[in-house]
């Protein structure tokens, strides 16, 4: 199960990075990654704004707030390409 989400994690990150390129050549920048915040507010607009609201309720400290807008600015891909890495040497299987 956990090469199977390291495939699909990898898949992900894989696509991302053509679709980050498509846009990129399109405007004649030089390549950059999408941030997170940016591809959640891209596939459902509605959950991202309602998501700051309840952040804003449940943080009492104040130290949610910024963790979370660090993981919103990051690159999107080098999550999913993390992620996949990290299932995948979840899924290494142990020699005896």
């Amino acid at each position: 199960m956990s090469k199977l989400m390291a495939v699909l994690f990898f898949g992900a990150a894989a696509v991302r990075v053509w679709f980050d390129w498509q846009a990129t050549i399109s405007q004649a920048d030089p390549f950059r990654f999408a941030q997170t915040g940016a591809v959640w507010a891209e596939i459902h607009a509605a959950s991202f704004e309602a998501f700051q609201p309840t952040m804003e309720q449940n943080n009492e400290l104040g130290i949610l707030d910024s963790a979370i807008s660090q993981v919103l600015m990051t690159p999107l891909a080098p999550i999913l390409f993390g992620l996949s890495l990290v299932f995948w040497f979840l899924g290494r299987r142990k020699k005896s």
